[in-house]
C-alpha cells in the first residue's frame, strides 16, 4: 500500500549519493516551511517551561520583556493545541508538547490581543500567518488546514479545531457564550475581560495561557491589576497556577549589540526588572507600608456588648458599596475592626437593608458615611445620599475627614502605632476573617504618573482602586474615636484570657 513511496525511493537510487542528500534535504526543506510548527525548537530558558505547564496547571503565564520570545511561545502552544499530539509524533517539537496536557482534537482555541492592531499585526500575521525570521506557526499544508478567514481572525482545521482571534478592547460582552479549551491572552488585558475568558474554560476544564511584560500592574494601566493577584496567589501556594519568567539578555536571536543597548537604556530605570528580565516591579508604593499581617490581624472574639461601636460606610452609586464595624476597646482606646460588608450593583434601599442585616443586634453608637457623596443631591428627587440611608433605617452622619489627606494620616498613625508597644497613640487590630480588608490594604498603592518625564515616579495620593474598605477605615479614623470610661471592661475570666492572648503581639 505505500506504492508512492516504494516509487519515490526507486527514483532516488538513479542518483548518485551526492544528489541523493541534495534532494532529501530539499524535500525536508519544504517540509518545514510548509509544517514548521513540527520543527520549532525554544530557546534554552524555555525549554523548562514545557515541564511546568502540567495536568494540574489551570493557569500558565510566561513573564518577560520585549523580544524575550514570549508571544512566540504563546503561538507555538495555541497552534499545537488546535492540531493535537499526535500530528507531531515523529518530528523533533514532539518533545516539546509531549508533556504538555492538549486534548485530543477538536478543541476550541481563543487567541486575545490587547486591541484590533496587537492582535492583526503582532499575533495574527507576525506570528500565525507569515512569520518573522522563520516560516509562519500556521502550517500551509491543505491537508491540516481545512480553510482560514483573515478579516474574522478564524482558522478551522481538518480535525475539527478552530482558532479564533479576538480583541480585549471590544469589551468582556464579545467573550460570551461559548466553550473555550485554551484561552491564549497577550498582554494584561481588563480584568472583566479575563473573568470571561475564565467562565468559558469552566464547564469544559479548559486552560489559560497568559504572555506579558510585566508592567501594567504598577503603571496603572488596568482598572484591577488581576495579573499581580493571580501571582501573589501562586507565591501563597495556590497549585493550579503557575507563572514562569524571560529574559531578553538570554534569547539568542537577539543581537548581541542590541542586548547592549537594551541594558544601557533601562539599567537603573523604573521599568528595568520587567523589560529585562521578566520581573514585576517591586511594589514599594504601598500605602500602609508598615501593615503587618502577623501583627495586626487577631483571631475573632466576643466583643463586650458595652464597648463603643461605629459603623463607616463607603458607599456608592454604581460599583461596590463597603462597610467596616470598629469597636473601641475602653481605657486603651485601641480599634478593633471586627465585621466587614463589601458588595456591587445595588440600590441604597438593598445596601441599607443588608448593613442592617449584618449589624444584626449590635449596639451601634454612630454610623457615619462617605461626606462627599452623602452630601450629592439626585437630579430628580433632589434627595442627598445621607437623606436616602436615613430613609432606609440607618441614622448616618456625615464622616468629617477635615482635609483630603486627614483620614488618610490618622489610619497610618493606627496602623504604626501598633507595631510599637511603647507609643500612648491607640493601635488597630483586625478580624483574621476579614477577608476583604485585608486583599485591599495589602493592594492600596500610592498612585504613579504614567506618561511624560515624570513617568514612574509616585504621586502624592493613592491609586483610585481597592480602596471602598480603605475608605470606610480612614473616616473612622479621623474621628479619633475613646472608649467609655465606665462599665466596658471584660467580666467572664474566659473572656479575659482570650482576650489577653490576643493581645500579646510580640
Amino acid at each position: 500500500m505505500n506504492y508512492p513511496v516504494d516509487n519515490a525511493l526507486e527514483q532516488l537510487k538513479r542518483f548518485d549519493p551526492k544528489q541523493q542528500l541534495a534532494i532529501l534535504a530539499a524535500v525536508e526543506d519544504k517540509q518545514r516551511k510548509e509544517t514548521y510548527i513540527r520543527f520549532w525548537k525554544p530557546q534554552e530558558q524555555q525549554i523548562p517551561h514545557f515541564n511546568e505547564f502540567t495536568d494540574k496547571t489551570k493557569i500558565f503565564g510566561i513573564l518577560g520583556g520585549n523580544r524575550s520570545g514570549k508571544t512566540e511561545e504563546g503561538a507555538f502552544i495555541a497552534v499545537a493545541w488546535a492540531l493535537g499530539k499526535k500530528f507531531f509524533e515523529g518530528f523533533p517539537s514532539y518533545k516539546w508538547i509531549e508533556k504538555l496536557p492538549i486534548p485530543d482534537p477538536p478543541s476550541n482555541i481563543w487567541v486575545v490581543g490587547l486591541d484590533y492592531s496587537l492582535l492583526k499585526m503582532v499575533i495574527w500575521f507576525e506570528k500565525l500567518r507569515q512569520g518573522r525570521g522563520h516560516p509562519p506557526l500556521l502550517p500551509r499544508d491543505p491537508d491540516v488546514i481545512a480553510k482560514i478567514v483573515d478579516g474574522e481572525f478564524q482558522v478551522y482545521f481538518k480535525n475539527g479545531s478552530v482558532i479564533t482571534g479576538k480583541s480585549a478592547d471590544a469589551g468582556r460582552e464579545k467573550f460570551q457564550g461559548a466553550s473555550v479549551d485554551l484561552v491564549w491572552i497577550d498582554e494584561e488585558c481588563e480584568a472583566d475581560v479575563f473573568d470571561e475568558c475564565y467562565q468559558r474554560t469552566a464547564d469544559c476544564a479548559g486552560r489559560i495561557l497568559l504572555t506579558l511584560t510585566p508592567l501594567t500592574d504598577t503603571n496603572s494601566g488596568v482598572k484591577t491589576p488581576w495579573v499581580y493577584s493571580l501571582y501573589e496567589e501562586m507565591v501563597k501556594g495556590r497549585g493550579d497556577i503557575k507563572f514562569v519568567k524571560l529574559s531578553v539578555l538570554k534569547n539568542p536571536y537577539v543581537p548581541e549589540e542590541e542586548k547592549k543597548k537594551l541594558i544601557e537604556k533601562w539599567t537603573g530605570k523604573f521599568e528595568e526588572g520587567a523589560r529585562l528580565y521578566g520581573d514585576f516591579i517591586q511594589r514599594s508604593g504601598l500605602v500602609y507600608n508598615l501593615w503587618k499581617p502577623s501583627v495586626h490581624l487577631v483571631e475573632s472574639f466576643r466583643i463586650p456588648r458595652e464597648w463603643r461601636r461605629i459603623v463607616s460606610i463607603d458607599p456608592a452609586a454604581t460599583g461596590t458599596t463597603a462597610a467596616i464595624w470598629g469597636a473601641i476597646e475602653p481605657g486603651s482606646d485601641n480599634l478593633y475592626l471586627y465585621r466587614e460588608y463589601y458588595e456591587s450593583n445595588q440600590i441604597v434601599s438593598s445596601h441599607a437593608k443588608a448593613i442592617l442585616m449584618k449589624n444584626g443586634s449590635d449596639p451601634i453608637d454612630i454610623w457615619m458615611i462617605d461626606p462627599k457623596w452623602g452630601s450629592q443631591r439626585n437630579n430628580e428627587t433632589h434627595k442627598s445620599g445621607l437623606d436616602l440611608y436615613r430613609e432606609n433605617g440607618i441614622p448616618a452622619r456625615l464622616a468629617d475627614i477635615n482635609f483630603e489627606d486627614y483620614g488618610l494620616n490618622a489610619s497610618r498613625e493606627y496602623i504604626a502605632a501598633t507595631l510599637d508597644k511603647s507609643p500612648r497613640h491607640p493601635k488597630v487590630f483586625v478580624f483574621r476573617d476579614l477577608k476583604n480588608f485585608q486583599f485591599e490594604i495589602e493592594h492600596y498603592t500610592w498612585d504613579f504618573y504614567a506618561k511624560g518625564e515624570l513617568k514612574g515616579l509616585g504621586k502624592d495620593k493613592p491609586v483610585k482602586r481597592n480602596d471602598h474598605l480603605m475608605n470606610a477605615f480612614q473616616y473612622l479614623a479621623c474621628l479619633r474615636p475613646k472608649g467609655r470610661k465606665t462599665g466596658a471592661f471584660l467580666r467572664d475570666e474566659q473572656t479575659k484570657q482570650k482576650y489577653a492572648q490576643l493581645n500579646s503581639y510580640t
